[in-house]
């Protein structure tokens, strides 16, 4: 794949996102605006389901996507053996989890709630084999047309339970829905079961497949556990409430980031530089760059505008009782650019093959994360939380970037230079002309030196140049 077929690629990608996204976000306006405490239960549950799926995954589904690009092994029956190893270790974690949830003292009614959204996390993991396939033949036009109306259905499920007004164990069948019609619709277009063929004679192979992708479930639940063991401290020291106040921050911050470290650079972005690392390193660093560069103008934009417009933002779309939401919002605002410019550093390091490296910095992370949880939160529930998160986001990211950019190079000193003095003068605008401008001409003078830096190093101009190595 050319580096000028991203655009085409990702939009598919988009189309399929962007849609369960929408349909995401309506559904959480309205249970917002119906219960803060039931979206306090929700959040908590996905919480949990997050981390199910972590667990299920087996920290395979790089590995996956890395072997299928490369061509390694036979494709059908490495998926068969991976999505019957997903399913057998799906149903102890299910019932691990229902122990958990019943030593935190959570009500019955909770406690199904939470078991109904991580059942459905952990089909997730069991379809997303069938999706790395789809990735690495650059066949994400199937992953959409799978996607689409799975999310449509279960999400509007659980829409027309809050029209209704629902009870909270009803709206969480949703996500069993979506699940179960998007492992069905993937095994109609795979044309058989994925589970075929799978025998015990396949054990030993299977077992070295699990060797090999064991640095990568160590990966995967550090960063899983860092990024969500904040909530279940915040349910435990402010309530649901709490839950469902950084629920609405986090939301916003979380679907720009996911968007792009989801799409771009785990579905498209990763495929290319693990080939590239293999087959030239020229290209691996003039795609490497490109990409940091894009990034970092799109993140800091939508830092600031979120930054000085979190105050209306949150209580216009949820409802005025989310006031209390915002300095939280504002706190979780640097998780953009983390999560943007870590999650290219990690799939880089990854292509490279320095897995044990990036395995240590998420370890790091997550006993980083421990340590401001119970330091953070239990004097200030709602800002500690999103306080514990930011710090650990940004130790980590600091980590990978810099082995990044030492190893790679992606970008150079006056290109770090212009960016950092883009920030600095747009926050410096921003502060010195409020007391004498509007609100409203603060911000966008603080924005111009921004958006002047995005159409510098706007994306179009950075994919289209293939062959040439300027910049």
């Amino acid at each position: 794949m050319k580096i000028k077929d991203i655009p085409k690629r990702l939009g598919y990608i988009l189309g399929a996102q962007w849609t369960r996204d929408l349909s995401w976000t309506v559904f959480t306006i309205l249970l917002a605006r119906y219960s803060q405490e039931i979206l306090g239960q929700i959040v908590l549950a996905l919480t949990y389901g997050y981390l199910v799926k972590t667990v299920v995954d087996v920290g395979l589904n790089d590995y996956l996507l890395s072997s299928f690009s490369r061509g390694k092994d036979h494709p059908r029956a490495l998926l068969g053996e991976v999505s019957w190893l997903k399913a057998c270790v799906l149903l102890p974690v299910l019932f691990f989890l229902w122990s958990i949830t019943g030593q935190q003292d959570y009500s019955l009614t909770l406690r199904l709630i939470v078991l109904s959204i991580a059942a459905g996390f952990g089909l997730d993991a069991i379809c997303d084999s069938f999706f790395a396939l789809c990735q690495a033949r650059g066949r994400q036009d199937v992953e959409m047309r799978i996607r689409i109306p799975a999310a449509l259905i279960g999400i509007g499920f659980g829409i027309i339970c809050v029209l209704l007004k629902a009870s909270p164990l009803v709206i969480a069948i949703y996500k069993p829905i979506e699940s179960v019609l998007c492992l069905s619709f993937a095994s109609y277009a795979l044309h058989r079961n994925p589970f075929h063929g799978f025998g015990w004679s396949q054990l030993k192979d299977l077992a070295r497949k699990m060797k090999s992708g064991l640095i990568f479930t160590g990966m995967a639940v550090c960063a899983m556990f860092y990024n969500k063991i904040n909530v279940i401290f915040l349910k435990r020291y402010g309530g649901d409430a709490e839950v469902g106040g950084y629920g609405v921050a986090w939301e916003m911050v979380e679907g720009l980031a996911t968007l792009v470290s989801g799409a771009l650079l785990g579905k498209v972005i990763f495929p290319l530089l693990t080939k590239l690392w293999q087959e030239n390193k020229a290209k691996f660093r003039r795609l490497a760059g490109q990409t940091a560069r894009s990034l970092w103008a799109a993140a800091l934009p939508v830092i600031f505008v979120i930054c000085v417009e979190s105050d209306r933002i949150l209580p216009f779309i949820y409802g005025e009782q989310f006031q209390s939401a915002v300095p939280a919002q504002r706190l979780l605002t640097p998780c953009l650019a983390t999560a943007f410019l870590h999650n290219l550093a990690a799939y880089a390091m990854i292509g490279m093959g320095r897995h044990v490296l990036l395995f240590f910095f998420y370890l790091s992370g997550l006993l980083v994360n421990i340590i401001c949880c119970f330091w953070l939160i239990p004097a200030s529930p709602l800002a500690g939380c999103a306080l514990a998160l930011t710090i650990t986001k940004v130790w980590v990211a600091i980590l990978t970037v810099s082995f990044f950019q030492v190893k790679a190079r992606p970008m150079r000193a006056s290109e770090w230079l212009l960016m950092l003095s883009a920030a600095l003068i747009s926050s410096g605008l921003y502060f010195l002309s409020l007391p004498y401008l509007p609100r409203e001409g603060a911000e966008i003078l603080g924005l111009l030196p921004l958006l002047a830096l995005l159409w510098k190093w706007r994306p179009p101009s950075a994919f289209e140049r293939e062959e040439t190595g300027t910049r």
